[in-house]
């Protein structure tokens, strides 16, 4: 065949492929291509110049073909799904500030397996610190299963309190107590992250039990010890005791907590009488608008985005009318202080040790 031709069939071949591209990867393309300056004008040149273009035109077609049009042996299907995991559960589906934490090599690793009507969970790891706690798992279900299966109700008992969620198949997507993502076949990555709003305890037995996944009923149920004692060592908790005016309020900074997964302030509110006859319902919602106008940079003016409103707002992070807290990403160790903006009128200063 000659080069003719085979430009030719390429061509025809390219027009008649269906290659779905997701919309945000061309959405993409088109805001760089939007945002480059305009080229300016060039002269004709001999096409026997552009001839390195036909294989690099040919490559990006194959990758996409690849790709779009799923003609791939298993064996490179399972390469390329399996790329971006690195080891690590958390460190790939979890939540942001807990992939952080992982990456310094605190997660502990797990080796238990439960199964129970063909379904089988294997714990893989888990973090624990003073504001987390997050466990990865892998659930392999029967083969040839159709339907999106998914993790609808777990429990787990903490000091001798025993909490139930359930989740919808979209809860199950997108839910910030539960990461769950298809890794191949008939097996799914998870991770379960429940919330605390008090610090946790050094030492914590942890009772973790799946009840229902898939719609199909049973009990996989798993003993935890955990330890925060890892994470402890890279944990600071600093108390400014500072205070300010911020309309009908006072408001204290009481303590900085920064674990290496999450950063977590806590404010003290003090009202002024003329807000002592409000509802309980009514101190709540200012409390809920005056945490939402609070904002946190670090020495270097770099905003830290909050992942009290990442996982729902989670009511502003209210623990109750006279104290609320805000939980931050992490805060990077190279930063000496932090500055706290209550409705852009009131400002902090904090030094970090």
């Amino acid at each position: 065949m000659n080069e003719s031709q085979m430009d030719k069939e390429l061509r025809q071949f390219a027009k008649n492929a269906i290659v779905d591209v997701p919309a945000r990867f061309s959405a993409g393309i088109d805001h760089v291509l939007d945002s480059l300056p305009p080229q300016p004008m060039r002269k004709n040149r001999s096409t026997r110049k552009n001839y390195w273009l036909m294989p690099v035109a040919c490559l990006f077609l194959g990758v996409f073909l690849l790709i779009g049009t799923g003609f791939v042996s298993p064996t490179m299907a399972h390469m390329l799904r399996n790329l971006p995991f690195v080891g690590s559960i958390i460190g790939f589906i979890g939540d942001s500030g807990i992939r952080e934490a992982n990456q310094q090599g605190l997660a502990t690793r797990l080796e238990q397996m439960a199964t129970d009507q063909g379904i089988t969970v294997a714990l893989k790891e888990a973090y624990y610190d003073r504001l987390n706690l997050s466990v990865g798992f892998t659930v392999t279900f029967p083969p040839n299963e159709t339907r999106y299966p998914h993790i609808e109700k777990v429990s787990y008992s903490l000091g001798g309190q025993t909490i139930t969620r359930t989740f919808t198949e979209e809860q199950a997507k997108n839910s910030y107590l539960l990461h769950w993502r298809h890794a191949e076949g008939n097996t799914y990555y998870g991770t379960f992250q429940p919330f605390f709003t008090e610090p946790l305890p050094e030492e914590l037995p942890l009772k973790l039990k799946l009840e229902k996944m898939g719609g199909v009923e049973g009990e996989w149920q798993f003993d935890i010890p955990l330890s925060r004692k890892p994470a402890d060592e890279f944990t600071k908790v600093t108390e400014p005791k500072v205070s300010g005016q911020s309309g009908d309020y006072t408001i204290s900074v009481k303590q900085v907590i920064r674990a290496p997964s999450a950063t977590r302030i806590v404010f003290g509110v003090q009202a002024e009488k003329d807000s002592l006859s409000l509802t309980e319902d009514d101190k709540v919602n200012q409390i809920m608008m005056l945490s939402n106008d609070i904002r946190v940079f670090d020495s270097k003016g770099v905003p830290l985005s909050s992942i009290t409103d990442e996982k729902g707002n989670r009511g502003g992070g209210i623990i109750g009318v006279t104290q609320f807290s805000k939980d931050f990403h992490p805060i990077s160790p190279e930063s000496r202080s932090i500055t706290i903006v209550v409705d852009r009128q009131l400002r902090f200063e904090i030094p970090l040790d």
